[in-house]
C-alpha cells in the first residue's frame, strides 16, 4: 500500500513515470539502442500550474535516434555535451557508454524528461538550461558535442553552426544529425564562416560527422 501511494504521488505506474513537471508523459522505446525516453502526451490536460514546455523539445525525433546510434560507434570518449537535447536519447546513449554527460536545452521541462529517463535506467546524466544563440555564454567543454534535429529556424541553425565551429576549434568531435530541411543551409553557411567545409558527409580534423537524420 505504501509503495503504491508513493508511485501515485510521483506520477509512476509499474515503475515508469506517467507525469513529469505536471505534464502527462509516455514512454517511447528506441529499439536500435534499447533505451527509452519520456515524451509529452498531447491531448491530455496538464496539472494546474504545470511548467511551460516546448512541444517540439518534448518529443523524440528521428535525428536523435540516428545520433544515438552514431555515438555508440565512436571510440571511447570521456565527456559529451548535447545541444538542444530535448528528451535526451543521444545523451542517454553517451551516458551508457560511460561518458560524463551534460544535456542542455533552452526548455527546462524537456531536460526534466531527460533526467527522469536517465534515473529510471540507472544512468548518470547532468542537465543545464543553455541557449545556443546566447553567445555571451561560453560553450561547455566536452570531448564530443552532439546536435540532433535542432535546426528549427534559420537563426537557430546558424547559431548551431557557430557553436559547432567553436567546438571543432577546441578539438571536440562533433556529431550533427538533421533531417536535411532547408534550414540546414543556414547551418552550413555559418560553419563555413567558422572556417570549416561543412560538406555533407565530410570529415574535418577534428572529426565532424554530418548525418542524415531521416
Amino acid at each position: 500500500m505504501r509503495a503504491a501511494l508513493l508511485c501515485a504521488l510521483l506520477g509512476v505506474a509499474d515503475g515508469l513515470r506517467t507525469s513529469i513537471a505536471g505534464h502527462p508523459v509516455r514512454r517511447v522505446d528506441d529499439a536500435s539502442t534499447g533505451l527509452f525516453v519520456y515524451a509529452v502526451v498531447f491531448g491530455e490536460p496538464a496539472a494546474p500550474g504545470a511548467a511551460a514546455h516546448d512541444a517540439l523539445a518534448t518529443q523524440l525525433w528521428p535525428s536523435a535516434r540516428v545520433a544515438a546510434r552514431a555515438l555508440e560507434k565512436l571510440p571511447s570518449f570521456g565527456s559529451a555535451l548535447e545541444l538542444g537535447a530535448g528528451t535526451g536519447l543521444p545523451s542517454l546513449a553517451a551516458a551508457r557508454a560511460g561518458a560524463r554527460v551534460l544535456a542542455t536545452d533552452r526548455d527546462a521541462t524537456s531536460l526534466a524528461y531527460a533526467a527522469a529517463a536517465a534515473d529510471d535506467q540507472g544512468l548518470a546524466l547532468a542537465t543545464a538550461v543553455f541557449d545556443v544563440a546566447d553567445f555571451a555564454a561560453p560553450l561547455p567543454p566536452a570531448d564530443v558535442v552532439v546536435v540532433a534535429d535542432v535546426f528549427v529556424t534559420d537563426a537557430v541553425a546558424a547559431a548551431c553552426g557557430r557553436r559547432v565551429g567553436e567546438a571543432l576549434r577546441r578539438g571536440s568531435t562533433c556529431v550533427v544529425a538533421d533531417a536535411r530541411r532547408s534550414t540546414r543551409d543556414a547551418f552550413l553557411a555559418a560553419l563555413r564562416a567558422e572556417g570549416f567545409s561543412g560538406a555533407f558527409g565530410a570529415s574535418e580534423d577534428p572529426p565532424l560527422l554530418l548525418l542524415d537524420g531521416e
